[in-house]
């Protein structure tokens, strides 16, 4: 059964972002791997990209523990409609014959930051208190400085 943002309480949106930080980091570490063969500056601007998503965890985790404590609830990105969607490869051929373009990359990842910045503008909205309402806005900004990144890389490539 789906349900959306809105229908979550505060503790569930906090959960969620701890999943969708986690899931961005896994896939950013994905893409570093699949071009750690033949382009390393690539590969390394991914793994850069995939701890700052680590450190973005962490400050959602601490926040977690402090707001409410113990296990996060039982929920995914799949579960909430109009959430962040997973960033994968759409096509696993060029995994296989090394034909996947750092452009390629670069657009998959500039979208997963852009469906973040937007995840932790709604996420503001649903915070209930003022610290995790600010946290949501700097993970915000923190988003948009990744996407600008992506976006001067789109535009020099």
């Amino acid at each position: 059964m789906s349900r959306t943002l809105e229908s979550l309480s505060p503790k569930e949106v906090l959960a969620l972002a701890i999943h969708v930080e986690q899931a961005n980091a896994r896939r950013f570490r994905a893409f570093a791997e699949v071009f750690q063969g033949y382009d390393a500056e690539v590969a390394k601007r991914f793994e850069e990209l995939a701890a700052e998503e680590d450190h973005h965890e962490q400050l959602l985790d601490a926040q977690f523990q402090k707001s409410f404590g113990g296990a996060l609830p039982p929920l995914e990105q799949v579960d909430i409609s109009g959430i962040v969607e997973a960033v994968d490869l759409d096509d696993g051929e060029h995994l296989i014959f090394d034909t996947l373009k750092p452009r390629r990359v670069y657009e998959l990842a500039l979208r997963a930051e852009r469906e973040a910045q937007e995840f932790y503008r709604k996420a503001t909205a649903k915070a209930g208190d003022a610290m995790l309402a600010a946290l949501y806005r700097e993970l915000a900004e923190m988003e948009t400085g990744h996407a600008s990144f992506l976006e001067d890389k789109l535009r020099t490539s």
